[in-house]
C-alpha cells in the first residue's frame, strides 16, 4: 500500500544510508550476482548442526509464523521453537506509517512487536538459529522499499545477525514483493552492509508462472525457491530449480499428518516450513528427530541420473547400483529447458520391466512410508498395474486396480487399502503419491499431498515376507513378478513407518 505518510523518513533514510549525502545505494546491474550455490552443497558452511537424515542429506526445519501479536507472545514462540528442534525462526516483516518495521501477517497499521524488540531477544541472539525474514509489505515505489529494507538490514545487522555460518534469509513472494529483494540486493552492495553482504541469501516464494519465475529467480542473482507443498508437478519445479544451482524447499506443511509430509520429502528439499509440533504440548517425536529417524529402507532418485548403473540408498549412506539388464526399463532424459512434468532423469515402464531392490522389511509391529513420483501411461485399460510393492502373501502394494490408485498394507491375514479415482489423474503430468500405514490406524493414501480415502481402521504390523521391494511390478518369490506397470518413475521411497 502507498505509504505517502513517511515521505521525509524516506529521504532521511536514504541520505543516512550512504552517510549524509552524495552518493546513492550501487544500482541493480552492479547488485546482481551469480551467487546461488548448488542445491547438494546448500548448507555448506553453516555454523548450526542441521538435520540429518539417514541416508545423509540436510534438510533445515522452520518454525512457521514464529511471531504473536506482541513482543512477550513472540518470545514465547521463539522459546518453543529454539526447545524443540527448529533451525529457522521465520518472521514476516511490514512497515508502518510511523517509520518502523513491524513482525505480522498482515500490514493493518496495527502495533504489533517490532522487528527491532523482536531480535533483540537474547536467547535468539545468543543461539546459532537462522532468519526467515518474509516481506509482506506490498511494493508500491523504489523509495518506499529501499526504506523497510534499509531498516531491515539495519537492524539484522546491528543485533548481530547475517554472519559467517549463520546467513539471513530474505524471502518475498513473486508477485511483485521480490522488488524488494531486489532493492535490498542493490542497498547490500554499498559500503555500509560489507560486513554482512555475504550472509544474506534471497528465496522466492512461487504460485503462478512457476517455471519462468524459477528462471527469473535465477537470473536476478537469488539463491533459493520455496513452493506450496501441494504444488501440481512438485518435483519437476524442485528438479529444474536444483539444475539451475538454486536451493529448494516447500510451506506450509501442516501439523496434522505433518510427520508424513516432512518424512516423505526429507531427502528431496533443501528446507521445509512446517506447523508441526508448534501446539502447547511438545510431540514425543520433535522436528529434528524426526528428520533424522533411522526409518529408511529404499531411495531411488533418477533426476540426477542419465545412464546405468543407477544408484539407489537403503538405511545409510551407502550406495547400491542398479545395472542395465533385459528385464531393465530404458531411462529418459528431460532437459531443465523443456518444462515438462518432469526434469531430469526418469525410468521408463512399457509393462515388462521391473527394478528389483532388497528384502527391505518393516519393524514387527510396525508399517510403511511409501513415496513415488509417477507419470502414467495407461489409464484406461483396467489391469492392475504395482508402481512399487514388496506384496507377496504380505508386505504393501502401490498399484493401479481396475478404475483405481491404491496403497495398501497386508495385516491380520488380508490386505487393507487406501484408494482414489483414476479418473482424477491424466498422463501428461507428474504425481507424488504418498502411502502410509504405521501399525494402528487407517491406512492412508495422499497424491500431491492431497489426502484421498483413507481405509477403514486397522491395527496390527504389516505382515513380513520374504520378497524384495520391486520397482514396477509385483514379486512372486525372489524372482518372479507379475502385474508391470506402463509409464514413467522418477523417484521412490520405501521407509519402516511407526505411530508418532
Amino acid at each position: 500500500m502507498q505509504k505517502t505518510t513517511i515521505a521525509a523518513l524516506v529521504a532521511t533514510a536514504l541520505l543516512s544510508a550512504c552517510g549524509g549525502g552524495g552518493e546513492v545505494a550501487q544500482p541493480l546491474a552492479q547488485a546482481v550476482g551469480a551467487k546461488a550455490l548448488a542445491a547438494g552443497a546448500y548448507w555448506s558452511g553453516i555454523g548450526r548442526a542441521l538435520p540429518t537424515t539417514p541416508l545423509g542429506h540436510q534438510v533445515a526445519i522452520s518454525c512457521h509464523n514464529c511471531y504473536g501479536d506482541t513482543t512477550a507472545d513472540t518470545e514465547a514462540k521463539v522459546s518453543k521453537a529454539l526447545g524443540r528442534g527448529f533451525d529457522l525462526v521465520e518472521l514476516d516483516l511490514t512497515l508502518h506509517s510511523d517509520g518502523k518495521v513491524y513482525v505480522e501477517h498482515n500490514d493493518g497499521e496495527i502495533v504489533h512487536g517490532t522487528l527491532d524488540a523482536t531480535l533483540a531477544n537474547a536467547s535468539l541472539q545468543q543461539s546459532d538459529r537462522m532468519l526467515f525474514l518474509e516481506v509482506k509489505e506490498a511494493y508500491s515505489s523504489q523509495a518506499l522499499s529501499d526504506a523497510l529494507m534499509l531498516s531491515v538490514l539495519r537492524t539484522v545487522r546491528d543485533k548481530g545477525y547475517a554472519a559467517a555460518g549463520r546467513p539471513v534469509f530474505l524471502r518475498a513472494f513473486m508477485d511483485g514483493r521480490h522488488q524488494h529483494l531486489v532493492r535490498a540486493q542493490a542497498l547490500l552492495a554499498g559500503s555500509e552492509f560489507a560486513g554482512i553482504r555475504d550472509h544474506v541469501r534471497f528465496h522466492t516464494l512461487i504460485e503462478s508462472d512457476i517455471r519462468n519465475n524459477i528462471r527469473t529467480t535465477k537470473n536476478l542473482g537469488f539463491d533459493g525457491v520455496e513452493f506450496q507443498y501441494q504444488t501440481a508437478d512438485l518435483f519437476g519445479k524442485l528438479e529444474q530449480a536444483r539444475q539451475l544451482g538454486l536451493g529448494v524447499g516447500v510451506y506450509t506443511v501442516p501439523a496434522t499428518m505433518g510427520e508424513a509430509f516432512i518424512s516423505a520429502l526429507r531427502e528431496d528439499v533443501d528446507f521445509i516450513t512446517t506447523d508441526y509440533d508448534l501446539a502447547a504440548t511438545p510431540l514425543a517425536t520433535n522436528v529434528r528427530a524426526l528428520a533424522q529417524e533411522s526409518t529408511s529402507l529404499v531411495y531411488l532418485n533418477t533426476a540426477a541420473q542419465s545412464a546405468y548403473p543407477l544408484s539407489y540408498r537403503r538405511t545409510n549412506t551407502a550406495d547400491y547400483s542398479l545395472a542395465s539388464g533385459s528385464t531393465m526399463p530404458a531411462l529418459e532424459w528431460l532437459s531443465v529447458t523443456s518444462d515438462e512434468d518432469r526434469i531430469g532423469g526418469s525410468m521408463v515402464f512399457t509393462g515388462a520391466q521391473s527394478v528389483t531392490t532388497w528384502d527391505a522389511d518393516n519393524a514387527a509391529d510396525g508399517g510403511f512410508l511409501v513415496t513415488a513420483v509417477v507419470n502414467f501411461d495407461d489409464l484406461t485399460s483396467g489391469a492392475t498395474a504395482s508402481i512399487v510393492a514388496k506384496s507377496d502373501a504380505g508386505g504393501f502394494a502401490l498399484e493401479q486396480a481396475g478404475t483405481q490408485l491404491r496403497f495398501g498394507v497386508h495385516v491380520n491375514g488380508g490386505y487393507t487399502y487406501a484408494t482414489t479415482p483414476l479418473i482424477g489423474l491424466n498422463g501428461t503430468s507428474s504425481y507424488f503419491i504418498i502411502g502410509a500405514y504405521d501399525g494402528n490406524g487407517a491406512v492412508r493414501l495422499w497424491v500431491n499431498n492431497v489426502e484421498r480415502t483413507a481405509s477403514v481402521p486397522v491395527s496390527g504390523g504389516v505382515t513380513l515376507n520374504n520378497s524384495p521391494v520391486v520397482i514396477g511390478a509385483d514379486p512372486q518369490g525372489a524372482t518372479d513378478r507379475r502385474y508391470f506397470f506402463k509409464g514413467k518413475i522418477q523417484q521412490v521411497m520405501v521407509q519402516k513407518w511407526r505411530n508418532h
